[in-house]
């Protein structure tokens, strides 16, 4: 995994785990597809950290974009791993 980590790449992440989880209940999933209830709360806790780095992230680019001397905000938005260049083409940067 990147050390710059998209919020749409997290997303999947955090899907995983709930599926890891609900796996725990079905007797024919394997071992690889199951995740511990301890390891979801360590994942959450971890999403939660990136969460709040992301929305730094997001407030640096609000302010920053509203200076005429620094790049474009989708071009802020990609560098810091807060979306990809096809999101910034369809939000519209």
């Amino acid at each position: 995994m990147a050390n710059n980590v998209s919020l749409e790449a997290l997303t999947r992440h955090l899907f995983e785990a709930i599926e890891g989880v609900k796996n725990l209940s079905d007797p024919v999933a394997s071992a690889n597809e199951k995740i511990s209830i301890e390891q979801a709360k360590v994942i959450v806790g971890l999403s939660e950290q990136i969460i709040d780095i992301k929305k730094t992230q997001i407030e640096a680019v609000r302010v920053f974009s509203q200076r005429d001397d620094v790049a474009p905000a989708g071009t802020m938005l990609t560098a810091f791993g807060i979306t990809d260049q096809e999101e910034v083409k369809q939000i519209g940067f």
